[in-house]
């Protein structure tokens, strides 16, 4: 017998709250990423703005959440694109939503009056006062639910979602940070929880998951843990900041907001160093074996102590991009930032294109509020982040993300903001690869890290499990393909033949590229990157140069259509949208693009 799915939806307008079944929604669109476009697509009007009650907000789970899955998918409109938004956030989350018996993920509509927070534990749900916590910063307000929490109940070990002063004040690319290292950050899904007046979710789950058969996964699982075990030693040993080096060797990360290929300074981006300084503990995600999370404790004057973890978004936007050295101060200011409840990576984008536009003399001291924004300088980069947090001075605009802010600040240069379709590239640097190019170029949601809008991808996401994990799954199973077949199978009973796991493969990547079609994206005409990357040579450390060639682009951005299943014009076909059973997107797309092929 196949597994029922059950969401749990919470209207904050009437405080409503009710099971909805999804079964027919998961079988189909699989859960996650893929479900979470699915739901925005039927329950978010065209054009809404993303910071209205008439938005949603789904933390999404899927069928094999809690076995290879510890990913929690957040999905609504973003305010910073304002087109199809979602974010990953690892860790327990989603988890503990499912031993609570609500499988089908937490699907949040409508606005409360005043600031509240939701208390779930298993068919207890509440929408409490959250004004006491108003206002707080990160992890404080994590702790102090926890208290308020364990003096209800004598019980601490609640999972909890919340939003710094960024999310409050509707910066568009706030966060949501849940258990202290783990965060929802992209695409301003902070902003959306803000706008709802939701502070933050508590849940803590003791039902039994329902799943098709427990015991075939559990084996499956072991047969995982032990023969992939020793594949990602350097990322269990060191975390996020194992592969920064290679990259920089590669003239694949940013450095000066994209103006060089190589500086000295990329030398200090070495996790040995790192090592040196105080390694606290390696942590995991639920079930996992790879233990990527690895908190430091820098203890080198002025920024000390600092415990921080060093991810690859903050580790490239925070280091050589800023001209940062090392990760001594990084920490530093990566934990800053998640205090205030941003996005590090899409945040130090901003701050990047502020240096540079300083630098360059087309921002003053004056403009910024009598901050010299030079290259490198801490305290300043401290100092505007409040700004942006805050919505002070030239941080109110600022706050308005890469897609709008440079509107609002004309003279800066638009030029120097390093964006794809509003998300800022921080992390990589296009001219050293032109796969990581196209990949940037063609993901429909912007730039994410790790994301490159593949159907694959796309599924890992919809599946809930870690893109880290991905790797060795081919070593121990053979292929991705069997791997998933073998994992849905035990978990919701679905019998997937190799053409049914395509077509789910499929089916997910063409209903988010739909959804961004019909608030207004066009591939041809928005699947590009900044001039900069095609016009400025780069050099990396042994000289050579780099830089992208617009025709080779354009032929490899075909290619990569053609591989998506796309038309040549980056359109799901008609006859593969109705093979899908997708016909109900037809007329929506035809509207906006005309007749399809």
């Amino acid at each position: 017998m196949e597994t029922k799915y059950q969401m749990l939806e919470i209207n904050l307008t009437t405080g409503e709250k009710k099971i909805v079944d999804i079964t027919e929604e998961m079988r189909l669109f699989t859960g996650g990423r893929g479900l979470g476009a699915k739901l925005l697509w039927d329950r978010v009007p065209p054009g809404t703005d993303p910071l209205s009650p008439a938005n949603i907000l789904w933390f999404g789970v899927g069928p094999i959440t809690g076995f290879m899955g510890s990913v929690t998918n957040v999905s609504a409109m973003s305010p910073l694109t304002l087109n199809r938004g979602q974010s990953n956030m690892n860790g327990h989350f989603g988890i503990e939503l499912i031993y609570a018996g609500y499988n089908g993920g937490l699907l949040l509509t409508g606005k409360a009056e005043k600031p509240v927070y939701i208390y779930i534990k298993d068919d207890t749900v509440e929408i409490r006062d959250a004004s006491h916590l108003w206002g707080r910063f990160n992890p404080d307000n994590q702790e102090t639910l926890r208290e308020e929490i364990k003096k209800d109940l004598d019980d601490q070990n609640f999972r909890i979602a919340t939003i710094g002063p960024a999310g409050e004040n509707l910066v568009r690319n706030a966060s949501i940070d849940h258990d202290l290292y783990h965060h929802a950050a992209r695409l301003g899904m902070g902003a959306v929880m803000g706008s709802k007046n939701v502070k933050a979710i508590a849940v803590k789950g003791s039902k039994q998951p329902s799943y098709h058969d427990h015991d075939f996964l559990y084996r499956t699982l072991l047969k995982w843990i032990k023969e992939g075990l020793d594949e990602k030693v350097g990322r269990r040993r060191w975390g996020h900041s194992v592969s920064m080096p290679e990259r920089y060797y590669a003239t694949t990360e940013g450095i000066k907001n994209k103006q060089l290929g190589w500086d000295p300074i990329c030398d200090l981006s070495n996790p040995l160093k790192l090592e040196q300084g105080a390694k606290l503990w390696s942590d995991a995600c639920n079930l996992c074996h790879v233990g990527c999370k690895v908190p430091y404790m820098r203890r080198i004057p002025p920024y000390a102590p600092t415990t921080g973890e060093i991810r690859h978004d903050n580790a490239g936007g925070w280091n050589a991009n800023v001209m940062i050295p090392g990760y001594d101060v990084q920490t530093y200011v990566s934990t800053y930032v998640d205090t205030l409840g941003l996005d590090s990576e899409d945040v130090s984008g901003v701050v990047a294109w502020m240096m540079e536009c300083y630098d360059r003399g087309t921002i003053t001291k004056e403009d910024l509020g009598g901050i010299e924004l030079t290259w490198g300088n801490v305290e300043a980069i401290c100092r505007i982040l409040k700004k942006i947090a805050f919505r002070e001075g030239i941080g109110d605009k600022l706050a308005e993300g890469l897609k709008l802010a440079p509107a609002l600040i004309p003279q800066a240069g638009k030029q120097y903001a390093m964006t794809s379709k509003g998300v800022a590239i921080t992390s990589y640097e296009p001219r050293g690869s032109m796969s990581d190019a196209v990949g940037l170029a063609v993901n429909p949601v912007g730039e994410l890290h790790g994301g490159r809008g593949t159907p694959e991808r796309i599924m890992f996401d919809s599946l809930t499990t870690c893109s880290f994990l991905r790797r060795n799954i081919p070593m121990v199973f053979g292929s991705i393909g069997n791997w998933a077949r073998r994992m849905l199978k035990g978990a919701a009973g679905w019998d997937l033949s190799e053409e049914d796991w395509q077509n789910q493969l499929l089916r997910a990547s063409f209903m988010e590229r739909c959804l961004c079609i019909r608030e207004g994206y066009v591939p041809e005409r928005d699947d590009v990157l900044p001039e900069r990357f095609f016009k400025e040579t780069i050099y990396n450390k042994y000289g050579e140069p780099k830089i992208l060639s617009w025709d080779k682009f354009l032929e490899t951005r075909k290619k990569t259509y053609l591989s998506f299943g796309l038309t040549e014009q980056g359109i799901p076909p008609r006859q593969k949208l109705q093979e899908l059973g997708m016909d109900f997107v037809i007329p929506t797309l035809e509207e906006k693009l005309g007749t399809l092929k």
